[in-house]
């Protein structure tokens, strides 16, 4: 929205301004870490300590069901892509990620439903979830998105 555009601009200049001032003045540099911590919404904290999370997991093997464990992981990791939360559900995101097949070192899935970005800009990011997930994989085939019918419930300004 136009609100958390311009709070993250004016994050964004007060970050500058403290830059620059702990550059000056060193004593100032303490501050400005507190200042980012309180600048960042929850929303962010969540899918930040999900990515870290991403990071620190135990990678799994190729198979059947630890493909399916992280689809279903990326459904509720990736939650601002997904419609997993009430809020995404209530302005029409029903996005679903399914498992078609695992060949062999790939994994072939489906996007299905409504989301707020197009499947170029989701793609790279569930491929990049599963790749990381399970190392064994080479690639991550989409097949064609199935999309739901358009009933816009997203919120209009005037």
């Amino acid at each position: 929205s136009w609100a958390e555009m311009g709070i993250k601009f004016l994050a964004s200049f007060a970050f500058a301004m403290l830059g620059m001032a702990s550059a000056l003045s060193p004593s100032l540099a303490a501050p400005r870490a507190a200042v980012r911590r309180a600048c960042i919404s929850t929303r962010t904290r969540v899918s930040l300590a999900a990515e870290q999370d991403l990071y620190t997991r135990e990678p799994l093997h190729l198979s059947w069901d630890n493909a399916q464990k992280v689809i279903d992981e990326a459904q509720i990791d990736l939650s601002t892509v997904f419609g997993s939360s009430k809020e995404n559900l209530d302005i029409g995101i029903t996005g679903a990620l399914e498992l078609i097949d695992v060949d062999g070192p790939n994994v072939i899935v489906r996007l299905s439903g409504t989301f707020w970005h197009s499947g170029d800009r989701l793609e790279p990011r569930v491929e990049n979830y599963i790749r990381k997930r399970i190392p064994e994989v080479v690639d991550v085939e989409f097949l064609p998105m199935i999309e739901s019918p358009k009933e816009d419930k997203r919120p209009t300004f005037a």
